[in-house]
């Protein structure tokens, strides 16, 4: 009984299962319905049987009634004449009557033709069937019953018809045919079963069928989901993810000839300047394109797979030289980087190439191809020949990155970076002129941080305009605290000036801290002014109405310098410090800054030399007429603790002039003292 219940159990919990309960239904909905059929079909063949028997009765017993003349007669009890019972036997047996029975007006028996060799019993009893016959004749109900044969000597089926005999419109007797339908019987059953059966069947079938059908579209269904989901609708190539899958299994499986696997990702490169000039439709043509161009090219132990916006990777295993990835990552990159032919324009595209191997560069999938895409952008950042193996010193960088950028994303949540400043002094005087902001960026885990570092990363994440914004305030605060005549030098990013909120940025910082407008000075490159120049200038001439200085920084490294002096009246220039090294090596180098320094007062600007860092630099410069000084040789830039003591200095400094000595060679004096 246990074992019974725990099978019963089983069975009851596989059948609740979800993945079996359709089935479950199905079946037993296809059970029911041909059940349902097979009695309906069975009922329809009984009643079809019923309706023949019942008129081949009722046929026969109107003829015996229309050619026995005597039947009156012998339902009152006389005996029939010869002609008649030579006509009943030989109309027994035809068209299955087996029996033809006359009885009085009482119910009882005067003629049976079933055994006509007997002598007839008088006054026998009506048969229970006949009784029943009569009972219904009686009450006005049909005049034929069908019935199954019982008793010894009946068929196995007959029908039995029912017709009154009357003399001179008295009823006397009942004459009783009997029809033997066995045989039709077992013809009209055996058919209707065949039928019951077949319907039953089929409509057995037609949930199951359905089922089966539904199953199956299911089935298509999840397939081309997966087919979706595994590979790029546009290319048709396997997604990153299918991919990532497959190569993890060949990385599983060591191989035994101790060969090795390779990735190679590729890249088309500059396709936004195809969208630029061409359209999207262009883009996609062109990364069909190089997909096919992949197909074509791969070699026969490989797979092939689209990673991105513009990226491909080829996954090669059973590499026993790696030489031979290198050959194929050249024809590769020499393949894709076969100019596109769109519609009736020539498109020149160029392709790059990185390559890591399992042995050295990634047992895992996704180390293997984080360094495959390091040698990419190393292949990218060497130009030629466009394709190269991982560089471990790449990761190293790239490390050095990303760590960078988290902590600038950290400094700029928690407002850690810190200004210092730098003085600017006269030369003429020797006075404090003001001061220049410099950004400082110091992470607990990494330390020091170089400007020239973390700006680019910040410009690339788009960080750059929350910290410019910064500095404007930060610079603005600590402005207000000096005396009035000393002002503060901000250095802006070209990518503040594409934000649209740097003139609102400056007029908040130096609202909110009461600064007036002519201590603040912005200085830019003129890298900020390559790009876009229009929009640059229009926001530089509106700071200039605020009455802000504008200063040209680095001025001499870039080619087109001068004509941006001519398009925009800058404020000041400030020499690159590069001219001012180079007075201890070059002779034409005063020359240089002479004619730098004469033409930046011919258009009436202030000039600054910055970088200054020792005392012939300084007289050099003092000597060709240059307005400010700024570097080492003056004063590093400070915290802004220390800015009051070299304020307060500076203008000990000033007021304490003697023997003709000017302020400036006493500034100069007193850091040669020091040192």
């Amino acid at each position: 009984m246990k074992i019974g219940a725990k099978v019963m159990a089983a069975w009851v919990d596989r059948v609740r299962n979800w993945r079996f309960m359709p089935l479950a239904l199905a079946s037993l909905l296809a059970v029911l319905v041909a059940w349902s059929g097979y009695i309906l079909v069975q009922r329809a063949a009984t009643g079809l049987l019923e309706a023949e028997a019942t008129r081949e009765s009722q046929v026969w017993a109107t003829h015996l009634s229309r050619h026995i003349s005597d039947l009156p007669q012998i339902a009152t009890g006389q005996r029939p004449s010869a002609a008649t019972l030579s006509f009943l036997a030989k109309s027994q047996g035809l068209g299955g009557v087996y029996s033809f029975r006359v009885y009085d007006v009482n119910g009882l028996l005067k003629l049976r033709t079933d055994d006509l060799s007997k002598t007839l019993s008088r006054d026998q009893p009506m048969s229970r069937i006949d009784g029943e016959f009569v009972a219904a004749f009686e009450k006005g109900a049909s005049l034929t019953i069908a019935h199954r044969g019982r008793a010894i000597g009946e068929p196995r089926y007959f029908a039995a018809s029912l017709l009154p005999i009357s003399l001179k419109g008295k009823p006397i007797g009942w004459l009783v045919t009997r029809v033997d339908q066995s045989e039709r019987q077992q013809m009209i059953i055996a058919m209707a079963t065949r039928v019951s059966v077949t319907v039953g069947t089929l409509l057995a079938l037609v949930p199951i069928l359905g089922l089966w059908y539904r199953s199956r579209q299911r089935g298509i269904v999840a397939e081309k989901l997966a087919n979706i989901a595994q590979h790029d609708q546009l290319t048709g190539l396997p997604s990153k993810p299918h991919f990532i899958q497959q190569i993890a299994r060949e990385l599983a499986a060591r191989p035994v000839d101790n060969s090795q696997c390779a990735l190679v990702v590729s890249e088309v490169a500059e396709l936004n300047l195809i969208d630029e000039n061409f359209g999207r439709l262009a883009v996609e043509y062109a990364l069909i394109t190089a997909a096919n161009r992949l197909t074509e090219c791969k070699p026969d132990n490989s797979k092939i797979a689209f990673l991105d916006s513009n990226r491909f990777a080829v996954f090669i295993h059973g590499v026993t030289d790696p030489m031979t990835v290198l050959s194929f990552a050249k024809d590769l990159t020499a393949r894709l980087s076969e100019p596109l032919e769109w519609r009736t324009e020539r498109i020149p595209v160029q392709a790059h190439a990185g390559i890591g191997l399992s042995s050295s560069d990634g047992a895992d999938p996704e180390t293997l191809l984080r360094n495959s895409e390091l040698a990419l952008r190393s292949a990218q950042e060497q130009g030629t020949p466009g394709y190269g193996f991982f560089n471990p010193e790449i990761a190293q960088d790239v490390r050095r990155r990303v760590a960078v950028q988290r902590a600038v994303v950290d400094a700029v949540a928690a407002q850690s970076f810190r200004l210092d400043f730098q003085p600017v002094y006269n030369f003429r005087t020797g006075e404090l002129n003001g001061f220049e902001a410099l950004i400082r960026l110091h992470d607990p885990e990494i330390g020091a941080i170089s400007p020239a570092e973390f700006i680019p990363i910040a410009e690339h994440s788009g960080l750059i305009n929350r910290i410019g914004a910064w500095c404007l305030q930060e610079a603005c605060r600590v402005a207000a605290q000096w005396p009035p005549h000393l002002m503060v030098a901000v250095n802006l990013s070209p990518a503040q000036f594409n934000s649209g909120a740097l003139i609102t940025d400056v007029r908040h910082a130096l609202e909110s801290n009461q600064l007036p407008t002519y201590r603040l000075e912005v200085e830019i490159t003129e890298g900020t002014l390559l790009k876009d120049s229009e929009l640059v200038m229009e926001q530089l001439r509106v700071l200039r109405e605020m009455g802000l200085g504008v200063a040209l920084d680095d001025f001499g490294t870039g080619y087109s310098s001068l004509s941006y002096l001519w398009k925009f009246p800058f404020s000041k220039l400030k020499i690159d410090r590069s001219f001012i090294a180079a007075l201890d090596e070059s002779q034409s180098a005063r020359g240089i800054l002479r004619s730098i320094i004469k033409l930046g007062h011919g258009l009436g600007l202030t000039v600054t030399a910055e970088g200054i860092e020792n005392i012939k630099q300084y007289n050099t410069l003092r000597d060709l007429g240059c307005d400010l000084a700024q570097g080492y040789l003056l004063d590093r830039p400070a915290r802004i603790a220390d800015l009051a003591s070299i304020i307060l200095r500076n203008f000990a400094q000033g007021l304490s002039r003697r023997g003709g000595e000017s302020g400036a060679l006493k500034v100069v004096g007193k850091i040669a003292g020091a040192a």
